[in-house]
């Protein structure tokens, strides 16, 4: 007999599908029981509604990430030898959920605030991140790093490691000949790239 976990993985992974294809409003519990290959009743044994898996999938990612990023956090260490390591988290956890960008975008389009419901769900859990906009203020009023606004910095990493998800299949086809493993090359070269951006941007004029 097939583990619960197991079970539960499956679906978490086929909702990911349906969300991404169908977005989340359009989204129906049989749509995502087709696709896991369980029944309707099946299904709600394990997610009574389509909120509470929407939440998993999140409380998924967030799983990923946010130990290790807690780890890095807890490090005595200046946010320009933090930042390395916390991309490296990122890139990882996106390279094993390669849809959830797209998702997320097409979601914060459609209703934000249903976004930022699910984010708030885990809400202890982002306290690593809070912790490292905190620590990013302080530096950038003690000079230590270059000041700017944060939006500023937070939509430049976000858009430097996401941007490629969201248009895969567009730079494979027209750089790459649609040569899918070269993509993954790029991907696995990429992770430097950000790195060297983000320390330009940090980094104090006077240096």
């Amino acid at each position: 007999m097939e583990e619960s976990n197991d079970i539960e993985s499956r679906i978490i992974e086929a909702a990911k599908i349906i969300f991404v294809r169908k977005g989340y409003e359009a989204t129906k519990m049989g749509d995502i029981a087709a696709e896991t290959g369980i029944s309707r009743t099946s299904l709600h044994y394990y997610f009574r509604t389509k909120e509470l898996l929407f939440e998993a999938i999140f409380g998924q990612l967030i799983s990923m990430i946010l130990p290790n990023v807690e780890i890095i956090m807890n490090e005595d260490s200046r946010i320009m030898e933090k930042i390395p390591l916390i991309i490296n988290e990122y890139l990882a956890a996106i390279r094993q959920n390669p849809l959830f960008p797209v998702f997320v975008v097409s979601e914060m389009n459609r209703d934000p605030e249903h976004l930022f419901h699910a984010v708030m769900v885990h809400s202890r859990r982002i306290a690593p991140i809070l912790r490292l906009r905190e620590q990013i203020i302080a530096e950038m009023e003690m000079g230590i790093i270059r000041k700017r606004p944060l939006i500023e910095v937070a939509s430049t990493l976000i858009s430097l490691v996401v941007f490629p998800y969201l248009v895969r299949h567009a730079l494979t086809t027209v750089f790459l000949e649609e040569n899918r493993e070269a993509f993954e090359v790029f991907l696995d070269q990429r992770g430097e790239l950000i790195k060297e951006v983000m320390h330009i941007l940090l980094t104090p004029e006077n240096k």
